[in-house]
């Protein structure tokens, strides 16, 4: 067993204590316990719960699980392109790369629809009722304990934390992992490429501040970024064997000279934006016909989106019991 996995479980197996504290205040800004930053190396975790298998493959992201089962990561690779990403692009070894919704989109095989959210967004506190102990609801803060979470969500939230996170974080939970636990249970789409893309913006001027030997503490999306230099490897006719041999990769490259524009500061956090976007007329999925959760000139929120109220929201919810194979636990 990882050491990844064994903090978790040993968090998780406290979930189904009857009784619970008043938890403890987390401090605003903390780190949130220990980052283990490991990714998954293969789908065995994935296959052994059966609502993170159906909730994947509904929201075509299946095949990125398993893109990432496969590749081997290279972290001195994955640390130079952060360390040299401007402005969404990369030159490698005489390779030039981007980085954007659109190319994860086309690489991981993930439908660029949806709502763009990013992890400084915040939830209205109904959202959270489906997945919250009820008991725990009075004690939501920013930042909230992993136990607080429904225990037939839990595996599901582990599996979501490994392969669309990455932070390594398991010990608590903030507003976006609701919201992605509200994607993959079709309550509210979320555009999972745009996510992935601005979690990578965000550790690059982190990277880009660092000394090499503390930069990798900063990195996360190993598979994803190789995942992305591969895919675009492939579009320009170069063989992965051709362009990892290259010395760039073996002679230590002087730190990239980081240009900002006049008078601009040397990193941008990212800028609040409104907790609710309007979705276009009508979109569907690149693979099939199944239309997005909300309805034409509809704000996203389950208030205004057809069938759903304060009231019902909990029951549009994939519950664990909805799926063949999966007994729920009490909450």
């Amino acid at each position: 067993m990882s050491e990844t996995e064994s903090a978790y479980e040993q968090g998780y197996d406290s979930d189904s204590t009857p009784e619970i504290d008043v938890p403890r205040r987390y401090h605003k800004g903390g780190k949130g316990g220990r980052h283990v930053r490991e990714e998954p190396t293969s789908l065995a975790h994935l296959q052994a719960c059966p609502l993170a298998m159906n909730c994947f493959r509904y929201q075509s992201c299946f095949e990125y699980c398993e893109q990432i089962s496969q590749i081997q990561h290279h972290r001195e690779l994955v640390r130079l392109f952060v360390l040299h990403l401007q402005d969404g692009h990369v030159t490698l070894a005489g390779v030039n790369f981007t980085l954007s919704l659109e190319i994860i989109a086309q690489a991981t095989g993930i439908p660029n629809v949806g709502e763009e959210w990013n992890k400084r967004q915040k939830l209205d506190i109904f959202h959270y009722e489906p997945y919250i102990k009820p008991r725990c609801m009075r004690h939501l803060t920013v930042v909230f304990p992993f136990r607080f979470l429904r225990d037939e969500y839990a595996p599901l939230m582990k599996l979501i934390i490994r392969y669309f996170t990455c932070e390594g974080r398991f010990s608590c939970l903030y507003s976006y992992h609701v919201r992605l636990l509200m994607h993959f249970t079709r309550v509210r789409m979320m555009n999972i490429p745009f996510f992935m893309c601005r979690n990578i913006e965000r550790i690059v001027p982190l990277v880009q501040r660092k000394s090499s030997a503390h930069q990798h503490k900063r990195i996360y999306h190993y598979a994803l970024i190789k995942i992305i230099v591969m895919h675009q490897l492939a579009q320009q006719g170069i063989s992965w064997e051709d362009f990892i041999s290259r010395d760039f990769f073996t002679v230590p490259q002087p730190p990239p000279e980081i240009v900002h524009d006049e008078g601009g500061p040397s990193h941008q956090f990212d800028i609040p934006e409104p907790n609710h976007v309007s979705a276009p007329s009508y979109v569907t999925y690149r693979k099939g016909h199944r239309a997005l959760f909300a309805s034409a000139r509809r704000v996203l929120s389950p208030p205004r989106v057809e069938g759903v109220s304060l009231t019902s929201s909990a029951h549009r919810v994939l519950s664990p019991h909805q799926v063949e194979g999966v007994s729920p636990s009490s909450a």
